[in-house]
């Protein structure tokens, strides 16, 4: 009954101030239980006894209130019980019994059990009670006890006892909800900076976080992997549309992690079309980029070869890589791209066409960077559309 995540599908906050409210109102409950137990032994008045289980049910009825859905009447039937239970204390008992105290439950507990939306209410329930507090400071000389068969001493006791402990365990409880609400924010915050991070480089969020911007920048010495199947139409048309995005999840699924796993940033797919870069963000000697460009096309070929012996589609791919410069930043306000704009990604993308099915064709501007770390064999000159001709070598 206590916890309402078994019955209510909220925010994490609205669950907080539900578990509040319930406790209260369990507390509600057992104090005025403590007094009708009390009251067995020392009085034989069947009003004290009553009103105790009267206002025990009023207690009863804010967890029912709760979880009919029935939110802010709820935290207004808790105050109201809790504002009655003082005033009959104050008239059966008088001033002397100490039940006042309760008087400061009666004013934080607004705060700590009412949602957002009724926060009004909150402050007009708590100014309330503040003044009754006042006001029946003012006048205690004149509230009495109506009956005189308990020790205004044993009231004091009972009533101070269990409102401090009703305080300790309120305190206790919020306490630690605010902790559980503090870790759930930080793994839904977590959840967030790694799917981020699965979108956007580690430098562009940082600057997207700190200034609400990103700045392009330039890159003098970076490498471009492009990579796409050979027939692809004729595929697409001879399978089922979620076959193929299955197919091309599952392999670009394991490009993702071949990237990673070669230091290469992945930067985007375009149909059946992926590309990537090197040296986005370390600092490191150009060759390092084109290598590692060259290490990650070899894996993805090796995969792809391996995969086609156990799957019915056969899939081939040609690999494009050029070296170069080149300018990256996020276009767009709502929905980021973090994309690479120039001449270089543009030719790493001709070299890609101009290229052979399960072979890597680069550039010569790559071929130079990686000629003492790879066997190359020269192709000439070949024509790239819009570029002319083009001097490319197969990677061995």
């Amino acid at each position: 009954m206590i916890d309402p995540s078994t019955y209510y599908n909220s925010s994490i906050t609205e669950i907080r101030y539900l578990r509040v409210t319930n406790i209260a109102s369990a507390l509600g409950v057992i104090y005025n239980a403590i007094w009708m137990l009390i009251a067995l032994f020392l009085t034989d008045a069947q009003v004290i006894y009553g009103s105790n289980a009267l206002l025990g049910l009023m207690f009863l009825m804010a967890l029912i209130f709760n979880r009919k859905g029935w939110r802010v009447l709820a935290s207004v039937w808790l105050i109201l019980a809790s504002y009655m239970s003082v005033l009959l204390f104050l008239y059966l008992l008088g001033y002397s019994s100490g039940v006042a105290v309760v008087y400061f439950l009666v004013i934080i507990l607004p705060y700590m059990t009412f949602p957002r939306k009724a926060r009004n209410i909150a402050h007009g329930l708590s100014i309330i009670a503040c003044l009754t507090l006042i006001a029946t400071v003012i006048f205690q000389s004149k509230i009495t006890a109506r009956f005189g068969e308990i020790d205004p001493y044993i009231s004091q006791i009972v009533n101070i006892s269990i409102t401090g402990f009703i305080c300790l365990i309120l305190i206790w409880s919020l306490s630690v909800l605010m902790d559980k609400s503090e870790e759930s924010l930080i793994a839904e915050q977590k959840k967030s900076e790694d799917l981020l991070h699965n979108i956007l480089p580690s430098n562009i969020i940082r600057d997207l976080k700190e200034s609400g911007m990103t700045i392009p920048k330039r890159h003098k010495n970076i490498t471009i992997l492009f990579t796409d199947f050979v027939g692809f139409t004729e595929i697409v048309s001879s399978i089922s549309a979620i076959t193929l995005v299955n197919e091309l999840n599952d392999i670009f699924g394991r490009f993702d992690e071949i990237m990673e796993e070669t230091e290469v940033e992945k930067i985007e797919t375009i149909g059946d079309a992926y590309m990537a870069a090197c040296g986005l963000e370390n600092e490191m000697s150009n060759n390092y980029y084109a290598a590692n460009c060259i290490k990650a096309a070899k894996m993805m070929l090796s995969y792809l070869e391996e995969r086609n012996k156990s799957h019915e589609i056969m899939w081939k791919m040609r690999v494009g890589i050029h070296s170069g410069t080149a300018v990256s930043g996020v276009v767009g306000k709502k929905k980021f791209a973090y994309d690479l704009f120039g001449d270089t990604i543009n030719t790493a993308s001709r070299i890609e066409s101009a290229g052979e099915a399960g072979k890597i064709n680069i550039s010569s501007t790559t071929y130079k960077l990686i000629k003492n770390d790879f066997t190359c064999i020269s192709r000439g000159k070949i024509f790239a559309k819009g570029k002319g001709e083009l001097e490319m070598y197969f990677v061995k």
